[in-house]
């Protein structure tokens, strides 16, 4: 039953499923930090990553953050849950935003404050 579970939401989630084993294709991955929710979290080494990015059933977190158990379950327990949601959908929805908030953010105000990571905050736990 879990591996139909699991094969349903990779299927459901196939896009970002699709772009993370093309980012895991590039860069070093160091092992398995948790599994939860159908989803692993990776210890990951990408150029200028320095927390961590969720796509479909993978969370890919940096080296620095592997042990920062906030950041895991931000990603893990909270991005996850939104792709899991929206499905096909994710990358538009949560995926674009979240990385164009990333690139203009200028440190005004929280950055937790951007709908894509309140959520992801308050899927986890964490608000």
């Amino acid at each position: 039953m879990n591996a139909l579970i699991f094969v349903l939401l990779f299927v459901w989630q196939l896009p970002q499923n699709l772009v993370a084993l093309v980012v895991l294709l590039f860069s070093k991955t160091e092992g398995v930090i948790a599994y939860r929710h159908y989803c692993f979290a990776l210890k990951t080494r990408m150029p200028k990553m320095a927390g961590g990015v969720s796509l479909g059933s993978f969370a890919l977190i940096s080296p620095s953050e592997a042990q920062n158990e906030r950041t895991v379950r931000h990603e893990l327990d909270g991005h996850t849950v939104d792709s899991k949601i929206f499905g096909p959908l994710y990358l538009l929805v949560i995926g674009l935003p979240s990385v164009l908030h990333l690139l203009f953010y200028k440190g005004h105000g929280d950055y937790y404050d951007f709908y894509t990571e309140r959520w992801a905050n308050k899927h986890a736990g964490l608000c």
